[in-house]
């Protein structure tokens, strides 16, 4: 991935993080469009492993949300 792609990765992570988060690792979309749209596209980068309800962060997301 380019340096700008993980920025913007980054951003959407963090916003995930922020509106979605579960507190074990994982992402609860809760249907909403824009968080199944979000755990697609962070799931095509390697950095979520999508379920039905949301997903799990990968080492490499876990990674990628520990960056400064």
């Amino acid at each position: 991935m380019t340096p700008e792609e993980r920025a913007i990765l980054k951003a959407l992570a963090s916003m995930c993080v922020q509106y979605m988060d579960d507190d074990r690792n994982g992402l609860v979309h809760k249907s909403m469009s824009a968080g199944e749209d979000a755990v697609e596209v962070l799931a095509s980068y390697g950095l979520v492993k999508p379920e039905p309800w949301g997903g799990f962060w990968t080492d490499e997301g876990l990674h990628l949300l520990d960056e400064d």
